[in-house]
């Protein structure tokens, strides 16, 4: 008997046409109905005119199609080359096309049997949770959001029981020590961050010691995901190319998370709901520009399930590359392309600028305004660490106010006086560098509301000085 993965890697692998208007669906929605009878029981092959009456309503009513004869032939022909589906004495027909469809009147003349290959029709007409599998895949990939009347149209609601990310494996909370051992339940690449498993639907994985900076976006449950590509500027091809169609699609994917000496678990599903790019260091050590997915977590694929904030956020997302590098320019790259040395008072100023511009443009008070918040800070932050001079701005600092990295960078957290999420202004008057322990006073202290008081009229005072400093050097 066929293998379950099999069935679904062959699934995966259907790859429908793209058209102006959204993908071409005539052959999904042939292999469910095909699935159905299957699963009902009913013959397996069916003489093209049955298969003809039966499916043309579909693909009126659930893919844009007009019903016609011809409308049913392509999937009806073309779907054998995805292994999934028989035409009977298919080489007599196939001589008269040269290559491409048989005629229509040929194949109403010859009223061919068609229908699933045995081996997968008997696995699915026993096997009544692979056949959920399958239905809820294949519902997922091409028709979210699903159609009203699509599982009555079909004859599947009740093997979905209205739940269609119930059938699909793996289920949130599947841990599995090495990707390997993902792979060989599920297939999919062993290596990529950025790719589908057997099902064709796309995942993404995230190892806390791995080479990118993800990270949890601070007092919110969305993640920024960096790109694909480990050195050099990243593109938009391979895994940033799906990941762009997926935004575009507004349609969800699988987040793989791999905690410290922990193992690989899915986590859960996240949908795109908006792309920027930043400032970040390859594998090779070496500054580049680089893509920031913004992850926002959903109780499952299903649109009607997540939460209005995420549906919030899509509205709002116009689907545009946000891009973060043009304000913020990192000096060591600015000094490769500027021959003429820029004092640190003048960068300040021109960091203050850009987080200015960056502040001025934010109205609406949404949870995606507050992820810009945090991505569109890197000019407010970077003008804050050069006004510190590399050292706590906490002047009662009582810990390693010089203390340093392994790579000679100081051990600095940039914080807003006043919380980010109680509406503190990002920019750097408003900001702070600390020392993590002064930062823990500052955020936890029971002398916290003093010591803010203190630290925003440092932030100002130093502020002032910097910005006065920069215009009389002019």
């Amino acid at each position: 008997m066929v293998d379950e993965r099999d069935v679904i890697k062959r699934i995966g692998g259907l790859r429908p046409a793209h058209r102006p208007t959204g993908q071409h669906l005539h052959r999904p929605l042939l292999l469910l109905w095909a699935v159905a009878q299957a699963v009902h029981g009913r013959p397996r092959e069916q003489p093209w005119s049955v298969v003809r009456e039966a499916v043309a309503p579909l693909l009126k009513a659930f893919a844009g199609a007009s019903g016609s004869g011809q409308d049913v032939l392509h999937p009806f022909w073309v779907l054998q080359k995805d292994n999934l589906w028989e035409v009977a004495s298919a080489a007599e027909l196939a001589a008269t096309s040269q290559g491409r469809l048989p005629e229509l009147s040929a194949v109403q003349k010859a009223n061919p049997l068609a229908g699933l290959p045995k081996q997968d029709y008997d696995r699915l007409s026993e096997d009544m949770e692979l056949a959920a599998w399958v239905v809820s895949t294949l519902l997922i990939r091409f028709f979210t959001p699903m159609p009203p009347l699509l599982l009555e149209g079909l004859g599947l609601k009740e093997l979905v029981a209205g739940q269609a990310a119930t059938g699909l494996r793996p289920v949130p909370g599947e841990p599995y020590r090495y990707r390997v051992a993902i792979a060989e339940v599920y297939g999919g690449n062993r290596v990529l961050g950025i790719t589908p498993l057997a099902d064709g639907i796309l995942s993404v994985y995230s190892d806390d010691k791995g080479p990118y900076a993800d990270q949890r976006l601070p007092e919110m449950d969305w993640i920024a995901y960096t790109g694909d590509g480990l050195s050099g500027d990243q593109t938009l091809k391979a895994g940033n190319r799906n990941m762009a169609e997926y935004q575009e699609q507004e349609k969800a994917l699988r987040y793989w998370h791999k905690p410290y000496k922990g193992h690989w678990t899915f986590e859960t599903w996240v949908v795109i709901v908006q792309r920027r790019k930043r400032w970040g260091r390859g594998q090779d050590g070496l500054l580049r520009r680089e893509f920031v997915w913004v992850l926002a977590p959903v109780p499952s694929p299903i649109r009607e399930t997540w939460p209005s904030e995420v549906i919030e956020a899509l509205s709002e997302d116009d689907k545009q590359l946000h891009d973060d590098t043009v304000d913020v320019i990192p000096v060591e790259v600015h000094s490769a392309a500027q021959p003429k040395p820029i004092s640190p008072r003048e960068k300040y100023k021109q960091l203050t600028a850009a987080a200015r511009r960056t502040a001025a443009g934010r109205t609406h008070q949404s949870k995606l305004t507050r992820v810009e918040r945090y991505l569109r800070s890197p000019a407010a932050r970077e003008a804050v660490i050069l006004r510190s001079e590399g050292r706590c701005e906490n002047p009662s600092c009582l810990g390693h106010p010089l203390e340093r990295t392994d790579a000679g960078a100081p051990i600095l957290d940039v914080d807003h006086v006043k919380d980010l999420a109680r509406g503190g202004p990002d920019v750097p008057e408003a900001m702070i560098a600390l020392c993590p322990n002064c930062h823990a006073l500052k955020t936890r202290g029971k002398d916290r509301g003093e010591l803010q008081k203190k630290l925003l009229a440092v932030a100002r005072t130093r502020h002032r000085g910097f910005m006065q400093e920069a215009m009389r050097s002019e």
